[in-house]
């Protein structure tokens, strides 16, 4: 039986591996830490098993909607929070604005209605 001869260099096994491989021993440090969180990145959000370009595409996707995400909190996220301001004003105190003179007002009031009551008790 005559065998094959083997050639000298082989391709690359598949599923191709070395990026899953821990860092050699002598580059530990920072570049353990990075591959620890490239690993835990990719296993929580199986990354590992999609192709490449399956990973380009999910991660461009989930970095556009994070984008979007931060832009609206920045941009519109304080004229937001204003309208919301403004309305709770005008339902708490009946009318639109002056919302802190409306308030001292009704602690004036509280306080006074307080006072009548502890004229009560200095009676007895």
């Amino acid at each position: 039986m005559a065998t094959l001869p083997v050639p000298s260099v082989l391709p690359t096994p598949k599923p191709d591996l070395r990026a899953t491989r821990a860092p050699s021993k002598d580059l530990y440090g920072i570049r353990m830490f990075l591959w620890r969180q490239r690993m835990w990145f990719e296993s929580t959000f199986v990354l590992s098993m999609l192709e490449p370009w399956e990973k380009v595409l999910l991660l461009s996707i989930l970095i556009f909607s994070s984008l979007l995400i931060v832009t609206a909190l920045f941009k519109y996220l304080p004229h937001h929070l204003n309208v919301m301001h403004h309305r709770a004003v005008y339902y708490i105190w009946g009318q639109d604005g002056g919302g802190s003179v409306y308030f001292w007002q009704w602690v004036r009031l509280a306080k006074d209605a307080g006072d009548g009551v502890r004229g009560l008790f200095m009676d007895l």
